[in-house]
């Protein structure tokens, strides 16, 4: 199957319209449970099948575009979820309640991780308070501010001295005001 033969041609324009409004998982019709060969395959299957340069002999100027803009997408998708850390933070981000925002992983998501990360390695040692620590990280992630804002209030039962869950507690609190 060529994607180039003309009878393919409003498939892949209608694509293009609705790219935007899939999740990586989608664009490469995996399920998010999917292995690394998993993806490896899907990626390189339609990567073969819509480069743009196998396009580039048609006429259409519209196709073309809708072919650039696919391929895009296509190594975007694969990109992200072949690095585990960004596709753990991209599968929560996309099942949470903020979904069709979070659609498209970029260097701001990344640069939350990190920061998320050095704060769970800094924040509290109580053994008490660190699992909820981690349990409210993760609502952070989500956007889900009322049970982040409840587990950082029980932490803070544990271990009540601590300024850092302290002002991170006063920071979701804001974000649930909102």
């Amino acid at each position: 199957m060529s994607y180039t033969e003309p009878q393919f041609w409003p498939v892949l324009k209608q694509l293009a319209q609705n790219i935007d409004g899939m999740d990586y998982y989608e664009i490469l019709n995996l399920a998010p449970t999917c292995t690394p060969g998993e993806l490896k395959t899907a990626y390189y299957a339609q990567s073969r099948s819509l480069h743009p340069d196998n396009f580039y002999q048609l006429p259409d100027l519209e196709l073309k575009d809708a072919v650039n803009k696919i391929y895009k997408r296509i190594t975007e998708a694969y990109n992200v979820l072949r690095d585990d850390r960004k596709r753990k933070l991209y599968t929560s981000n996309i099942a949470g309640p903020q979904r069709a925002a979070l659609l498209r992983f970029n260097e701001a998501t990344e640069e939350q991780q990190k920061e998320v990360e050095k704060q769970e390695k800094e924040v509290t040692t109580n053994p008490k308070a660190k699992p909820l620590y981690l349990k409210a990280v993760q609502q952070i992630n989500t956007q889900n501010w009322d049970g982040a804002f409840k587990d950082l209030q029980t932490a803070l039962m544990f271990d009540p001295g601590n300024e850092k869950l302290k002002a991170l507690k006063e920071q979701v609190d804001a974000r649930r005001k909102k």
